[in-house]
């Protein structure tokens, strides 16, 4: 008998809350499909690359890539609340006279020139230094730096546990 009181009173709340429900009206249906149409869609960028896999469009390629797998990265210098940096990538081209940098959180990469292999790459106020590691200045002020590799040493053996 307790089973059968319980299922009652959830088919009475059941029903209760659809008969105390609104219907939706036309405007309640205008206001969705509006927002729905107006979402941003970033699974693909303008040339199809599949932004949730990790892929960028590479203006000096011409190709998507996948700047993490594929760059050589660099890591900025100002950290934020959670001590952490944020990455850039880049590629050199195969005569060095073209650089392509990937900074966090932009859509689209910038490519750096220099005339000569004894220049910087430059672009605006951007300046990409390569001798002594890869720095990248804007303003005359250090932003990214090479990443530094983190040596972690194990201490005691794993059969000790």
């Amino acid at each position: 008998m307790k089973k059968l009181s319980y299922i009652f009173i959830l088919i009475a709340l059941v029903s209760c809350d659809y008969i105390l429900k609104s219907p939706a009206t036309a405007d309640d249906e205008f206001v969705l499909d509006s927002i729905v149409k107006n979402q941003v869609n970033d699974d693909e960028n303008k040339n199809g690359c599949d932004l949730k896999a990790g892929y960028k469009w590479s203006n000096m390629t011409k190709k998507c890539v996948r700047v993490f797998d594929e760059g050589y990265r660099l890591t900025s210098i100002e950290k934020d609340s959670l001590g952490k940096g944020k990455n850039a990538y880049f590629f050199i081209d195969e005569d060095s006279l073209e650089a392509e940098i990937f900074l966090p959180d932009s859509k689209e990469s910038i490519i750096f020139k220099r005339e000569d292999e004894n220049e910087n790459f430059k672009y605006q106020n951007f300046v990409f230094k390569i001798k002594k590691g890869y720095n990248l200045y804007y303003n005359n002020k250090l932003l990214f730096q090479p990443a530094n590799p983190v040596d972690l040493k194990v201490v005691g053996s794993d059969e000790d546990h």
